[in-house]
């Protein structure tokens, strides 16, 4: 049974990461999501979220980056292994329910190429 945790080493944490996997990836978008995804050799499966100040106040903020860490946290196992991804918040994300997201999410994921397997 896989591990279902995501340890703060599986976070993209530093701006280079995030730079490296905006500017040399690829990026696919929905209405309230964007992904930028790029697959390193070598590397683990890590992910990346960014919610820009259009999207509310801290309190909202945090609350769409709990929600994508989640449902990334869910579906981490259906990917490659070497996926580095950074997810961004669109505008009127903070109004979307968890389902929703989710969905846009997995359509994401299916539109990129990379299907999960749950």
């Amino acid at each position: 049974m896989p591990d279902y945790s995501l340890p703060r080493a599986r976070i993209l944490r530093h701006r280079n990461d995030f730079d490296t996997v905006r500017c040399d990836g690829q990026r696919v978008a929905s209405r309230h999501l964007a992904l930028n995804f790029l697959r390193v050799a070598g590397a683990d499966r890590r992910a990346g979220f960014i919610v820009p100040k259009i999207c509310g106040d801290a309190v909202r903020r945090n609350q769409i980056k709990r929600r994508l860490r989640e449902i990334y946290r869910q579906h981490q196992h259906g990917l490659a292994a070497d996926l580095q991804s950074v997810w961004i918040a669109r505008r009127g994300a903070a109004d979307a329910e968890f389902t929703q997201l989710r969905k846009e999410v997995l359509a994401l994921y299916k539109k990129a190429g990379m299907e999960t397997t749950l």
